[in-house]
């Protein structure tokens, strides 16, 4: 994730709440986004939604009549944007099954002095129903708890009291959250005097320089003492009992690649250093797999050495959206990743302005991974105001994902607080990572329920509705009953030939619902979605149960 940006964040933030209407809608705006409501078969109070309509359009009625005058007038006009506001908020659906996470950036954890303020912590984050924890727990090359593998930082050495990572994983679990430490790996904006000894450790552009335009230093992902370190500092986080692990800056910065100790390597294999290597030469993509290389065998590496210290632990990247920027820039080939079935999850770090352009990239990013890992979008709070957080989420909820990941706490002012407590994240849901075979089973049964709850808007007759009913019930329970092995316990590249052919016929069955789904009419948009979302977790492990053979880096 780009901490660079926070600060610039933070400035844009107090320019954009400058800008913020009274109301977050028209009243005209309002009625049409319910009615495009009704027509996703939203789950909503639609009682309580009606009677707010009610009542605005009496105060419309009685605002524009030119009888209320000054204070009369102005409180009328406040209690009109007022219920505008709630009656919008009550418009977002809050979903059952959904991964909710949010990143726990490094300016926030600095805030943190002892128990007592990381119990505070999750208790304002679960009163808005996130419930995977991503803490950034090491950083510039040290860690926030008292490690033995790598230095502690000098701050929470001196202000925290007792073992901050420890304190992390009880109090999240103590309230049924999923703990998702986040680690650093190779930028580095300060603390680079920790290999003055050794500038081995460091990469460089291809001017020499150690230090990109944003100010960073980035270690060298080919170098073996740093590999190792930080592979050993990876085991022993997951030997606290945490639920997983999140690998961040898993990549090369813009224009590096060219360190002294990965370019040796280069020239002792090719006879000539990287430096000399124009874009025209032929030698040019196979730089970019060569480098690519490293950082995919570094998160291969991770996975297998993890899962001899806790198997229990999943272990998911952050990787840049869209996804081209990652593997042509910063040779973060994610998609050699999840063809060797590497690791178990993707954030997509999709840090737009606007729903629609973090919609059309999120989208392409799932094409380009083809359900061969669970994919969460993430969104940077920093680039923008309440109500495009909620429209950001609505998007990623029109796609066949299960969850998204905000970017980060420090950016969750009063204002987005509010619209998720009383908008997409009013009520708990089961998050979607520790159990994805249950979590189909349930998005399936929640389907079933929804064509209840909605039969008086859908338009289906009751013998449609109760005909797809037995058959969603039947095909949640054949999917918990699926004998597959343990998720994320088992090895990802170990093929089982059972697995995979009870996972054919299932997702052939769930193929021929889909196309089933196209003859209810407009109702059958909501429902196919539904059903894509379990398709896409049932092709996921078909891909876990495959035969696997090695898929080259290939750019």
């Amino acid at each position: 994730m780009s901490r660079k940006f926070l600060s610039l964040g933070i400035v844009l933030l107090l320019v954009l709440s400058t800008f913020v209407s009274a109301a977050p809608v028209t009243f005209t705006q309002l009625k049409s986004r319910l009615k495009q409501r009704e027509a996703n078969l939203d789950i909503l109070d639609y009682d309580q939604i009606y009677a707010n309509i009610e009542k605005l359009t009496s105060l419309e009625e009685a605002i524009n009549s030119g009888e209320l005058k000054g204070s009369a007038l102005n409180e009328a006009k406040a209690e009109f944007d007022s219920l505008i506001e709630e009656t919008f908020l009550l418009t977002f659906e809050s979903l059952n099954n959904e991964t909710r996470a949010i990143w726990i950036d490094n300016i926030y954890m600095a805030k943190l002095r002892s128990r007592e303020d990381v119990a505070n912590m999750m208790d304002w984050l679960q009163s808005m129903n996130f419930n995977v924890i991503i803490p950034d727990v090491f950083n510039n090359f040290k860690a926030v708890y008292p490690s033995k593998v790598v230095p502690q930082h000098d701050h929470y050495y001196v202000f925290y009291r007792g073992n901050l990572l420890q304190d992390l994983v009880e109090e999240a679990h103590a309230r049924g959250m999923h703990l998702q430490p986040l680690v650093v790996l190779f930028g580095m904006d300060t603390g680079w005097d920790q290999f003055l000894d050794d500038l081995n450790a460091f990469d460089r552009d291809i001017d020499g320089k150690f230090v990109n335009i944003y100010g960073q230093a980035f270690l060298s992902p080919a170098y073996p003492p740093t590999r190792d370190t930080l592979v050993e500092l990876i085991k022993e986080i997951a030997s606290y009992g945490v639920d997983g692990i999140n690998l961040d800056y898993i990549r090369f910065s813009t224009g590096f690649g060219y360190g002294d100790y990965i370019s040796s390597i280069w020239e002792a294999f090719n006879g000539f250093k990287p430096h000399e290597i124009t874009e025209n030469s032929r030698f040019y993509t196979q730089f970019w797999e060569f480098k690519a290389q490293f950082v995919s065998s570094f998160v291969d590496r991770v996975v297998k050495e993890v899962q001899e210290v806790n198997p229990k632990v999943l272990i998911s990247a952050d990787v840049q959206s869209p996804h081209s920027w990652g593997k042509y820039e910063l040779a973060q080939d994610h998609k050699h990743w999840t063809n060797n079935r590497y690791l178990h999850s993707l954030l997509l770090m999709c840090y737009t302005y606007t729903a629609e352009e973090f919609s059309m990239h999120i989208k392409n990013d799932a094409d380009h991974i083809n359900n061969q890992a669970l994919t969460y979008p993430g969104m940077g709070l920093y680039n923008f105001d309440n109500k495009e957080y909620l429209r950001q989420i609505e998007a990623s909820r029109g796609q066949p994902f299960v969850g998204q990941v905000s970017f980060s706490a420090i950016h969750l002012g009063p204002d987005k607080e509010e619209y998720l407590k009383k908008g997409p994240y009013r009520s708990p849901a089961k998050n979607t990572i520790d159990d994805p075979q249950t979590s189909a089973a349930l998005i399936l049964e929640d389907l079933a329920l929804r064509l209840e709850l909605t039969k008086s808007i859908s338009g289906l007759d009751d013998l449609t509705i109760s005909t797809w009913q037995e058959m969603l019930h039947a095909k949640a329970d054949s999917i918990k009953n699926l004998d597959l092995r343990s998720w994320p316990d088992r090895n990802l590249q170990e093929p089982n030939a059972e697995e995979e052919a009870a996972l054919r016929k299932e997702i052939s069955e769930m193929q021929n619902l889909i196309k089933e789904a196209g003859n209810l009419g407009a109702p059958g948009k909501r429902v196919t979605l539904e059903l894509e979302r379990v398709l896409g977790i049932l092709l996921m492990f078909r891909h876990f149960a495959s035969n696997y053979s090695y898929v080259p880096v290939q750019y």
